[in-house]
């Protein structure tokens, strides 16, 4: 592994599961399915979308957290917490009044349904992190380790060119503690 580089492991980003920033939540979860069927057999399930731009440069990530999180109802702000808080309700009264709020904004069923018009652009995280194709693979573990990524941008002269994921590096990991003596 000392002598590998992050282009070694990162899946190129024509095998990725991309979707335009106009899209829908439902055409990316489709876009999803169709990568899927091009894995093989060593490569493990994609776990994101990346969001491009109308330049074809990728802008953002739909990971399952920016998904599952358009599911989640905004009962409170932060404001109304604060104001809550400072009216002097304890926090378990906030937490019961949240809960039952909750119940009161549909099924899951209906949350979906209106989860699926939602604009990839909306839903995703920007591009934050990432790193160089020719950068060795112990660097790409410690920004992985220190980030807690599932996932990092892999560039190549400033444009994103791949990805290199979590699951391919532990494997590679994986594969190295198997064999050490």
């Amino acid at each position: 592994m000392s002598h590998r580089i992050v282009k070694d492991l990162m899946l190129p980003i024509d095998e990725y599961a991309t979707v335009s920033s106009e899209e829908t939540l439902q055409d990316a979860l489709r876009a999803l399915d169709k990568a899927q069927l091009g894995l093989t057999y060593n490569r493990h399930h994609h776990r994101a979308i990346l969001v491009l731009d109308d330049r074809g440069e990728v802008v953002g990530k739909l990971s399952h957290w920016a998904i599952l999180r358009k599911l989640e109802p905004k009962v409170f702000t932060p404001g109304d917490l604060s104001a809550l808080d400072v009216a002097g309700f304890s926090s378990e009264y906030i937490d019961r009044l949240e809960e039952g709020l909750l119940s009161h904004f549909g099924n899951l069923t209906a949350l979906s349904k209106k989860a699926s018009k939602i604009k990839a652009r909306d839903a995703m995280v920007p591009v934050g992190e990432s790193i160089d194709e020719e950068a060795p693979l112990i660097a790409a573990i410690h920004q992985l380790v220190t980030t807690h990524a599932q996932s990092i941008p892999v560039t190549r002269d400033g444009g994103i060119v791949g990805v290199l994921r979590l699951s391919d590096v532990f494997e590679e990991v994986a594969d190295m503690i198997r064999s050490a003596e």
